[in-house]
């Protein structure tokens, strides 16, 4: 997890630990992240569905927020595979 201005990076394969933390990290600065972006999406795969429900939930919260893996489907995986998001507002 690294934070360039009002870019959020996270690592794809954050565990439930990493993504407990990233939740109270989020929850107080999330009026200032205008971006959250994976940086190594093509090498590694998710450890915990966890990480996708929260970046859900904050795209719920902060619906202008950008996010290409929700805001461009489909979103490809390396062991996935295509992964398609619908959102009902």
């Amino acid at each position: 997890m690294y934070i360039d201005g009002d870019i959020l990076e996270l690592d794809i394969d954050m565990d439930l630990e990493e993504v407990k933390a990233l939740r109270d990290f989020v929850k107080d600065r999330l009026e200032y992240i205008e971006e959250i972006k994976f940086v190594n999406e093509k090498e590694a795969s998710p450890l915990s569905s966890a990480l996708f429900q929260l970046l859900y939930c904050v795209k719920l919260s902060k619906p202008a927020i950008k996010m290409d893996f929700f805001d461009k489907p489909p979103y490809e995986l390396k062991n996935y595979g295509k992964m398609y998001w619908i959102f009902h507002e």
